[in-house]
């Protein structure tokens, strides 16, 4: 069965973040043979007082599959508990990814999530209407993290625009594409400009910075932008410290 997989609240300031926290623990399920994963998304959900977050407060999700619901679920439970950091508050949320289904619901809460501060209750109930098809838990501290991996989980079963986690690397020896290269190349389904209008027109452009992907409209998504008269994918440069 198809499922997504969301996480928050797992990490402290010396610890790996939330979204490489996710990808171990997706991969030694996958080497338990208990799923086969997919990306993982970042979703920024609100940033207020009330709300105790690390640095900026998101929450991370990945699409997998699996034929052992129960098992992968109990080893993700063990998995947190044994590997978030000291002083979080982690929650776990594993949504069944169903067509058939009807998110709006925990759409709604996902998009409540990115501009209110909500509480546990308000989770649990929300994914207590959605019976077996939503697994929702905590798993240390807190455990308000179950805030942001439900909002994370519906955000992304809603194909709400996220932030795809890692970055893609210039090839050495090519800079110049063509949207068709790109695509094949990296996987890249859509392209748009800064302000988010899809470009239909076949592109050329350089890729010489490091840049990252979105997802959007359940689409993987590079946003185009013109560099001093050059078009290009959006750099993202790490910043030096000050």
């Amino acid at each position: 069965m198809k499922i997504f997989v969301c996480i928050d609240d797992t990490d402290n300031l010396d610890s790996i973040g939330t979204g490489e926290l996710l990808e171990n623990m997706m991969c030694e399920a996958s080497l338990n043979n208990l799923c086969s994963s997919g990306m993982t998304v970042r979703y920024q959900l609100f940033i207020h007082d009330d709300i105790p977050y690390t640095s900026h407060n998101s929450s991370m999700c990945c699409n997998a599959q699996t034929d052992n619901l129960d098992a992968l679920t109990k080893f993700c439970e063990d998995y947190l508990e044994a590997n978030s950091a000291e002083g979080s508050d982690p929650g776990l949320c594993i949504l069944t990814d169903d067509d058939s289904l009807d998110y709006t619901p925990l759409i709604d809460f996902g998009r409540r999530a990115q501009r209110e501060v909500l509480t546990k209750d308000e989770a649990y109930s929300t994914a207590l209407a959605f019976g077996k098809d939503v697994h929702l838990s905590e798993h240390g501290g807190t455990g308000g993290g179950v805030i942001g991996a439900l909002a994370g989980a519906a955000l992304r079963a809603g194909k709400e625009e996220g932030r795809i986690k890692g970055k893609l690397q210039p090839v050495p020896g090519k800079t110049e594409w063509t949207s068709d290269e790109f695509s094949k190349m990296f996987g890249v389904q859509s392209f748009t400009d800064e302000e988010g209008r899809e470009i239909k027109e076949p592109l050329s452009f350089v890729f010489m910075h490091p840049t990252k992907l979105i997802y959007k409209g359940g689409l993987v998504t590079s946003v185009i932008v013109n560099e001093n008269g050059r078009l290009m994918p959006k750099p993202k440069i790490k910043k030096a410290k000050k």
